[in-house]
């Protein structure tokens, strides 16, 4: 099963990256061995567990790849068998179903038991659904953040009169001087007309 990273470093699962980092830092600094001398052994498996969560939701790659294990390996749904609206009565038969054929190997039969502790549960499943739902959210969100940050970006060519060259700027920096510039002829035109209105008076 899959370790929930989130949990690890206490952040939710549609964390940025600045968060994320700024807790990897002060849990690191919290639990650091050399910082905890009454009991080593146990700060030494904290931090593990705690680079290993940082490594795996540092990168946006990584990110979208544990999340994609991460929701995969939890489908209780899945694993019974059955689609997500359906009704108690029928998680009952597909777990018995399941447990009578599974009941000689106890892996599977493990798996099928938390299944079934989860989903009859009215509460459990409530909350599962809830986080299956913004696991699927993030883990979206964080593919098409992986694949927008790929993509190249788009360079657009000005000539610069100062130093006589031409200067690649970015769509986006393009986009602000021209902002600006119409923003200084807003501005020198406003006070001009506030001026002769007040050389008309």
């Amino acid at each position: 099963m899959v370790k929930d990273y989130h949990r690890i470093l206490g952040v939710s699962d549609n964390a940025e990256d600045v968060v994320i980092h700024a807790v990897f830092r002060l849990l690191a600094h919290r639990h650091h061995p050399d910082k905890r001398l009454e009991d080593k052994e146990q700060a030494n498996r904290m931090m593990s567990d705690i680079n290993e969560a940082y490594q795996h939701l540092s990168g946006p790659v990584l990110k979208a790849r544990y999340a994609q294990a991460f929701t995969t390996g939890l489908d209780w749904y899945r694993i019974l068998g059955v689609l997500p609206h359906v009704d108690a009565q029928m998680i009952r038969v597909a777990y018995d179903a399941l447990a009578r054929k599974y009941r000689s190997s106890p892996n599977r039969l493990n798996e099928i038991n938390q299944a079934y502790a989860v989903l009859s549960d009215v509460g459990k499943r409530k909350s599962y659904d809830v986080r299956q739902q913004s696991l699927a959210d993030a883990r979206n969100r964080m593919i098409y953040d992986a694949k927008r940050s790929s993509r190249s970006v788009s360079k657009r060519q000005v000539y610069d009169f100062k130093r006589q060259s031409p200067v690649v700027y970015s769509r986006r920096t393009s986009r602000f001087l021209w902002r600006a510039y119409f923003a200084y002829i807003a501005a020198f035109y406003g006070l001009m007309a506030v001026l002769f209105i007040l050389a008309i008076l």
